[in-house]
């Protein structure tokens, strides 16, 4: 498995996910790009699949537990 995070979206399907780590399921290409773009295909926990490119993600260990309510941490 391969997990990124997306740092520095460009396009307006990765702004939503400003943040959020999902899992690479997929090469993105010409073949599947309607203006050739070079990336991934990730999934993310809302089940989600978008393209993304490699400029906009970093590596990321894993799936982050959900956060409790409010956004603190344990």
């Amino acid at each position: 498995m391969h997990w990124i995070r997306v740092t520095n979206p460009r396009y307006q399907q990765s702004e939503r996910y400003r943040g959020q780590v999902g899992e690479v399921v997929g090469r993105w290409g010409p073949d599947n790009a309607a203006d050739s773009t070079e990336g991934y295909l990730v999934e993310f926990a809302d089940g989600e699949v978008v393209g993304v490119t490699e400029e906009e993600v970093e590596t990321a260990e894993g799936p982050e537990a959900p956060r409790p309510e409010g956004g603190a941490l344990g």
